[in-house]
């Protein structure tokens, strides 16, 4: 059985960065490994938060982009953090998010259906709203490929 974590009221599955560059998560093999995954997810959210903060106290100092980033490596931060700091983090609670398996998942947000045109024979086909422009046979990226 599979897991997945949403969102209460819009009901969007959290993709979750995998290990791997380029790669997103989107559902987990077991309850216990997307409970993990929305740990992780929060963790690094409150650090981004953390990270902001020390760039915004720094901010109103006259230092350029080098001095600012020493500055922030010395206050605790990384690199990286201390490169991505002015990037205001996106909102983000935990409690707005659920685990649950995809039977559930789909009893609650059902897949909307809509009709479109196959590009090649022209003849109308049912596919799921959200499906992306390079899988759909009626977009010329399917048909490219």
């Amino acid at each position: 059985m599979l897991y997945v974590i949403y969102n209460k009221e819009t009901g969007k599955v959290l993709e979750t960065p995998a290990r791997s560059a380029g790669m997103f998560v989107r559902n987990y093999k077991s309850a216990a490994a997307a409970k993990a995954g929305l740990t992780r997810i929060a963790k690094k959210h409150v650090r981004k938060v953390e990270v902001h903060n020390i760039y915004n106290e720094l901010n109103g100092a006259d230092m350029n982009f080098r001095e600012m980033r020493e500055a922030m490596v010395e206050a605790g931060c990384t690199e990286r953090e201390a490169y991505n700091a002015s990037r205001k983090p996106e909102d983000f609670d935990r409690e707005d998010y659920v685990v649950a398996d995809v039977e559930t998942y789909r009893e609650e947000f059902p897949v909307k259906m809509v009709e479109r045109i196959n590009m090649m024979s022209g003849k109308p086909y049912m596919e799921a709203e959200n499906t992306p422009g390079y899988l759909s046979p009626a977009s010329e990226a399917y048909w490219s490929m």
